[in-house]
């Protein structure tokens, strides 16, 4: 009897022993699982965080890409008309007919009236100069069908001029057809803006499907002005690029939301959607957020929002992704450990049973695998994502062991991706840093540039907008009597822009070391860019050469701003001149150039249009007239301060606002024979 009880007392004990070891264990495992569960979930958010950012981010650039591409051809198109007005002898008349039944389905270029009370001999002659846009306007089109529609120009005096394919939607028996052109938004708000400007969102008249517009103003030979050119973009491609070949998870989306707060979001190929910010986050105050024009993600009833601004249209692109979809691979891995440990103490009955059969030769049996698996845990919580624990056994400890084994491998995976994601980045950062130094030293900056002149005082900048960038400025001594000055601006941004640029300033150099006049050196340079051209990049030039002896300067303006002079005896103006086309726009082109005299004490400033184009927080322009202002109060400084002068002004007045174009500069003194 007393046998029987002492082993019941060694039973009791070995069976207490092996449930305060089997519950140590438990919550050991618990609680090392949560720990993991939960540095897993707080990863895995900062991780989307960074993933929404960047989206955003890209999706912006990659919207302002693809419009800044159309801005760039309307700009081009409107200096083309400009040489029309002011060269039209230049240009032969061509016939421009009403739209008709025959031209269904071409692109053909056709005219109309505002009002019958504009008359054809009236205003023949420009119609029929008008005709040349053709030429310039079939490749584009062709170029991009399917996305632009429609090109057209109307004139203050009352004609437009169309290029489409929808001649028998529009046809009249063979009649003139007539538009109020000048009362259209897409006119009135170039004219008012006075520079190229983008509209709303509207439903194409044709039925061909959601449609923006971009125009742009131009002037008749006096500088006034004459009308607006426009084309018609469809958005689809856009949005399709922007908005639906995002990456996200279940449950998250993607949208863009004009500037009025109406999501862009094409039901139908010709009707829009009427849903605003308002309606998605039903929430004035994150609505007002998300409008702001900042870069930002916000959160709200377990939803995130990342948004950024398009700044070519002020549209917003926004990510909507919630918290459930982040952390549903975290909750997964919760989910099966407590399911796991539910079948664990569902087991926990039949083990205390075997325990009272055989409690001292299976009790080290039983604990051991599970204190095992607890140290397991703790390997892993550490930090350890290679360890794996042993599975001992095809029971629930195994089962356990197996999902530890299996959220270390998803983690360590994870933490691979992530600093994968990482890593390469910071290459590309170290191959941009290199990429803007190597530019860098490709521009002249050791001042003086040439000490043992004393005719003149030079100096240049070049601020990027980027790590790189498309702007370039250049001078050297072609021979001892003549100095070179070039000033360029290449269409687009970044490494594309830099490329061409690197291109464009060695082809300059290389041909005017070999001699010649500006419109001949600029002839050539433009015949070697057009080759294999496949970018459609172009580049914005003003190159003059200074002869050092008299003052006497011989220029070409290529599309470019026009530079400031300042007499010795006065203040700053801008020189206005003829203006030819940019280079790489169209092979065989005529560049024109220009003369004047610098005398001892005059100043000459070149600069790209990130100086007159520097916009602020309220999105107004720094303007010619305010960097004529500020160069009036650099009068009597050297080169190099005029410059530190001038990129003050322009930093003062755009704040905090980000810089979205180069900004280059040159200043040059001319003394004279010393």
């Amino acid at each position: 009897m007393k046998r029987h009880t002492i082993r019941g007392k060694v039973q009791g004990m070995v069976l207490r022993i092996s449930i305060a070891a089997l519950i140590i264990t438990s919550i050991v495992g618990i609680f090392s699982m949560l720990r993991i569960q939960q540095d897993g979930e707080n990863a895995l958010i900062d991780q989307m965080e960074k993933n929404l950012k960047n989206i955003t981010i890209d999706k912006s650039g990659l919207a302002d890409a693809k419009l800044g591409k159309f801005s760039e051809y309307i700009n081009n198109f409107a200096i083309y008309i400009n040489n029309i007005y002011s060269f039209p002898s230049s240009f032969v008349s061509r016939d421009v007919k009403p739209p008709l039944e025959e031209n269904a389905g071409k692109f053909v270029l056709q005219r109309g009236f505002t009002d019958r009370s504009v008359k054809l001999e009236d205003v023949y002659r420009y119609i029929s100069l008008f005709g040349n846009l053709e030429d310039v306007w079939a490749p584009v089109m062709k170029l991009n069908n399917g996305t632009i529609t429609t090109i057209y120009a109307g004139a203050e005096s009352g004609f437009l001029v169309s290029y489409d394919d929808q001649s028998e939607k529009s046809a009249n028996g063979g009649n003139d057809i007539y538009y109020d052109h000048t009362q259209a938004d897409w006119y009135k708000l170039a004219k008012e803006k006075g520079r190229t400007v983008f509209t709303d969102i509207y439903e194409d008249s044709f039925g061909r499907g959601l449609t923006i517009s971009c125009a742009s103003p131009f002037y008749d030979e006096k500088n006034k002005f004459a009308g607006v050119v426009c084309m018609d973009i469809l958005i689809a491609d856009l949005h399709s690029a922007i908005v639906e070949e995002v990456n996200l998870p279940e449950d998250s989306y993607a949208f863009l939301i004009d500037t009025k707060g109406k999501i862009i979001e094409p039901l139908e190929i010709d009707r829009a959607s009427e849903r605003t910010i308002n309606d998605e986050t039903q929430s004035e105050e994150l609505a007002n957020e998300i409008m702001s024009g900042e870069t930002k993600i916000s959160r709200y009833n377990g939803i995130y929002y990342a948004y950024t601004r398009i700044e070519t249209t002020g549209w917003t692109f926004c990510v909507r992704q919630s918290e459930s979809a982040t952390l549903e691979p975290a909750r997964n891995v919760q989910r099966n450990v407590i399911l796991t440990m539910g079948m664990f103490f569902a087991a926990f009955i039949v083990i205390i049973a075997m325990v009272f059969i055989i409690a001292r030769k299976f009790s080290e049996r039983l604990t051991s695998p599970i204190i095992a698996l607890g140290h397991d845990a703790e390997e892993i919580s550490s930090g350890n994502l290679d360890y794996r624990a042993e599975i001992r056994s095809n029971d629930e400890v195994g089962d356990l062991a197996k999902s530890f084994n299996d959220m270390a491998a998803s983690l360590k995976e994870y933490v691979q991706n992530l600093a994968h994601v990482t890593a390469e980045k910071e290459r590309i950062s170290a191959e941009l840093d290199l990429a803007t130094q190597i530019q860098a030293d490709m521009l002249p900056r050791i001042f003086p540039p040439f000490p043992d002149r004393k005719e003149f005082d030079i100096y240049a900048t070049m601020t990027p907008a980027k790590e790189v960038g498309g702007d370039f400025y250049d001078f050297f001594m072609i021979d001892d009597d003549h100095l070179a000055l070039v000033m360029a601006d290449v269409s687009g941004k970044g490494v594309p822009a830099a490329l061409f640029m690197v291109i464009a300033k060695t082809l300059i150099k290389t041909r005017s070391q070999m001699g010649g006049s500006p419109s001949e050196i600029l002839a050539d340079v433009n015949r070697q860019l057009c080759e294999g051209n496949d970018a459609d990049l172009f580049v914005t030039v003003w190159l003059g050469i200074l002869e050092i002896s008299t003052g006497h300067v011989v220029a070409s303006n290529a599309g470019h701003e026009y530079p400031a002079i300042m007499k010795a005896d006065g203040a700053y103006e801008l020189l206005k001149t003829k203006q030819s086309p940019a280079v790489a726009t169209m092979d065989g082109i005529k560049f024109r150039q220009n003369e004047f005299d610098l005398n001892p004490g005059d100043n000459l400033y070149i600069y790209t249009d990130g100086v007159a184009e520097a916009t602020n927080s309220h999105e107004e322009l720094y303007g010619t007239d305010r960097m004529i202002d500020a160069l009036n109060q650099t009068i009597g400084m050297d080169a190099k301060n005029i410059l530190l002068t001038m990129k003050k002004s322009v930093d003062d007045f755009t704040g905090e606002a980000p810089q979205f174009d180069d900004i280059t500069m040159l200043s040059l003194r001319y003394f004279g024979k010393c």
